[in-house]
């Protein structure tokens, strides 16, 4: 299979050193790509403190490095002509490090997904992340199960032999979701903190570990084009200096949010 330049599914990539100018100009460059709206749910779970990933609040990471699992399920929408919906993909490997020549990963696509889906996500995702993407040393078409509870407060993600994940999100006595906190997130500005219960990954030739217990997140998404051209995300105002960007505390208090 084409092995496809996918840009990253998260705010990873803005945390590559030296890459502030280079996303200045790239948010700036004219991009011929067609209209996009897509609605859905992404996880990650990474290597990251829980509950507290620097990453997400214009910082770099905890260990210099970050090996991590984004899975991204598009529930319906489209790109250009192609009709997404359904669509299911996961990126995982050293997303972030400070030496942006080791960040790579290998790219699972459902196998649910058509090649034409793939070809749009690709272009998509490199729309929002053209400027430098991670190496994707090779990908694979597989089956990816995920499930969220009735409840939307349990979320399992496997892919037979090689992934799996569980996340927890806790509720207040009157059910709303806890840690929930504003967030550089390449498909929005807020995310919701999991208890990490599983993160183990295994497969052969490409990497392994157990992360379990380790940084766990998930947010709901409506994604548009028209977004990125509008500078509404955070992650188009962040320089990964530590703290948050005067532009970004703005953005924050206008969502009635607090900066954490």
């Amino acid at each position: 299979m084409k092995i496809l330049r996918i840009a990253s599914f998260v705010v990873f990539a803005m945390v590559l050193s030296g890459l502030a100018n280079a996303a200045d100009e790239a948010k700036n460059a004219p991009k011929n790509i067609p209209d996009f709206d897509v609605h859905g749910i992404s996880m990650t779970e990474c290597q990251c403190t829980a509950y507290a990933c620097p990453c997400r609040s214009n910082g770099h990471p905890d260990h210099g490095s970050c090996d991590a699992a984004d899975f991204t399920y598009i529930k319906h929408g489209h790109y250009g002509k192609v009709d997404m919906s359904g669509f299911k993909a996961v990126l995982i490997g050293d997303l972030i490090d400070h030496d942006s020549s080791k960040v790579q990963g290998t790219a699972y696509f459902d196998k649910s997904s058509t090649p034409a889906q793939r070809e749009a996500f690709n272009e998509m995702i490199s729309f929002m992340f053209g400027w430098n993407p991670p190496h994707v040393v090779g990908s694979k078409v597989v089956s990816i199960d995920f499930k969220e509870s009735a409840d939307k407060s349990t979320y399992t993600l496997t892919i037979p032999d090689i992934l799996e994940e569980k996340g927890v999100m806790k509720r207040d006595s009157g059910d709303k979701p806890l840690h929930v906190v504003p967030a550089m997130d390449l498909w929005g500005n807020k995310i919701t903190y999991l208890d990490n219960v599983v993160f183990k990954y295994h497969d052969k030739g490409v990497g392994e570990w157990d992360l379990s217990g380790h940084q766990a997140n998930v947010k709901e998404f409506h994604t548009t084009k028209e977004m990125y051209a509008n500078k509404k995300l955070l992650m188009q105002h962040g320089d990964m200096s530590g703290t948050w960007t005067a532009e970004q505390k703005k953005m924050i208090e206008e969502m009635g949010m607090k900066p954490e």
